[in-house]
């Protein structure tokens, strides 16, 4: 079970602290607003076709932030945890009675077994200390008939590589950790080895955050080796496509019938 260090994991935090720090109530809504409503359409669409969604399904978001799309669900009980939740409560003046916000990580959640209909943990696994116990914490409050929402910024990997090398120097020059907000970096398939390990994936995009997608990866190196824009074209044909968002559906094992 993979696991950074404590300190490197605090470094990370502190940093997302030192990024909020830079927004206020405004710019925070003026930036949710610009595309979580919209989010929030498309995965309940997308949720219906597996779950009954009601004014009691239960659904709680992991590492929601300030102001993420726990917010914008207009049917449903909602409950959402971040390990920086008294930060962004005392910097932000924010309705946080509608999405249940409390402190905590997603390797404690203070919830009961089988608790949730519905957990959505996006973009939030290369932040954790251990996604391993992250994964089992959300396998263990969800319903046997649950649907997990995930979704991840993933790297070719030559892409990591090369970054990685990169860091390395930074690290030395300028006394930072690479890539310090993430203390986790994944391809699509070192992520898809970690849900199987717990979950069957129902459904998968790989885009822009379930608002555009491609059937899959093959599908996405080969529209974008065929730009015009060689910006997009040469990074696909060598492998150093970096950000790539893949989105996830998934159920417990044992919930699917054959």
């Amino acid at each position: 079970m993979r696991e950074v260090l404590l300190e490197r994991w605090k470094v990370a935090q502190d940093s997302e602290k030192e990024y909020w720090s830079d927004f206020d109530n405004n710019s925070i809504i003026q930036e949710s607003q610009g595309r979580n409503p919209e989010r929030a359409k498309i995965m309940i669409e997308k949720w219906k076709s597996l779950i009954n969604i009601n004014k009691n399904t239960r659904i709680l978001q992991i590492g929601c932030g300030p102001e993420d799309v726990i917010n914008y669900f207009k049917i449903g009980e909602l409950h959402s945890v971040d390990p920086l939740a008294d930060f962004y409560k005392e910097r932000f003046k924010l309705d946080y009675k509608k999405s249940g916000l409390v402190k905590a990580t997603g390797e404690k959640l203070p919830f009961p077994d089988k608790y949730f209909d519905v957990v959505i943990l996006a973009n939030v696994l290369d932040h954790v200390y251990s996604p391993e116990k992250v994964l089992q914490e959300i396998k263990r409050v969800m319903k046997d008939s649950a649907v997990f929402h995930f979704e991840i910024f993933t790297y070719q990997k030559n892409f990591l590589r090369i970054a990685k090398t990169f860091g390395k120097i930074k690290e030395i020059v300028k006394n930072q950790p690479y890539n310090i907000h993430h203390p986790y970096t994944f391809t699509i398939k070192e992520t898809k080895l970690l849900l199987n390990n717990y979950f069957s994936i129902l459904s998968e995009d790989i885009g822009s955050s379930a608002l555009e997608g491609f059937q899959d990866m093959e599908d996405l190196k080969k529209k974008k080796k065929h730009s015009k824009n060689l910006k997009i074209k040469i990074p696909a044909i060598l492998g150093l496509y970096g950000i790539i968002n893949y989105t996830a559906i998934c159920k417990l094992k044992n919930s699917i019938k054959n």
